[in-house]
């Protein structure tokens, strides 16, 4: 047996149930903060949960970060503004989590959290800097990325958020905003460690969590942030002919 054949294998399993496709995505949506996540997540856990491939668990326990509780889960989900870690061990058990092949996905205000941890500003990649809004076009960069590979650009209702960058982190753009001056990155991916990291800045309220491209580019990132395979959304049900 080579070591190079054992490290591979090691690297495997960092991800644990992360890449068995048989297994359930235990997924833990951290509540609370600003912005509707109440209301917004609603739209879109009965999706998830029509695909049949996630366990969600929800709660505004962040001690559920801690290293001895964030094991249960493969994928943390976080949308809300405005925490701070209330426990030193909170921050270091998610990173940990991460770096050692756990996933992380943010969504929009992901990054106007925890903005006195230089750890996961690292870890996510960038920190709010300010935002304009309204209606614009959101260009897919990357197309042959698995995440965004057959998606196409989109209108949305939503804010255009821009980011100070961690140092030393360039993203790897999935999306951006395209008007005048602009340009910025709406969305990146990333590994951290032996984990994966996937944030978009869409997502601000409502007029953007029922965009079928929203949910579609979402769903496909929390597939990859796990090293599963992206699936799309099902068709959403048609409309009960009237009598």
């Amino acid at each position: 047996m080579t070591r190079r054949w054992m490290l591979g294998v090691l690297a495997l399993a960092a991800f644990g149930l992360n890449a068995q496709g048989g297994e359930k995505i235990k997924l833990f949506f951290l509540q609370g903060g600003g912005h509707d996540w109440k209301g917004n997540f609603a739209i879109l856990q009965p999706i998830l949960e029509k695909l049949g491939d996630f366990e969600i668990t929800a709660s505004n326990d962040m001690d559920e970060l801690k290293a001895d509780n964030i094991k249960k889960y493969n994928l943390i989900l976080f949308y809300g503004s405005g925490l701070n870690f209330k426990d030193p061990e909170q921050e270091k058990g998610l990173i940990e989590f991460v770096k050692g092949g756990g996933a992380f996905a943010g969504i929009h205000s992901a990054t106007d959290s925890f903005k006195n941890s230089e750890a996961y500003w690292q870890m996510i990649g960038g920190r709010f800097k300010g935002h304009g809004g309204g209606k614009f076009w959101t260009r897919i960069v990357d197309k042959e990325h698995v995440i965004t590979k057959g998606l196409e650009d989109f209108e949305i209702q939503d804010e255009t958020y821009s980011h100070n960058y961690a140092k030393g982190f360039e993203p790897h753009s999935l999306v951006k905003i395209d008007r005048g001056n602009e340009q910025q990155s709406m969305g990146w991916c990333h590994e951290y460690g032996k984990g994966r990291v996937f944030y978009t800045s869409l997502g601000h309220g409502r007029e953007a969590w029922v965009n079928p491209s929203f949910q579609r580019l979402v769903i496909r990132g929390l597939y990859w942030a796990v090293g599963r395979e992206p699936k799309d959304p099902p068709a959403p049900e048609p409309a009960p002919e009237k009598k």
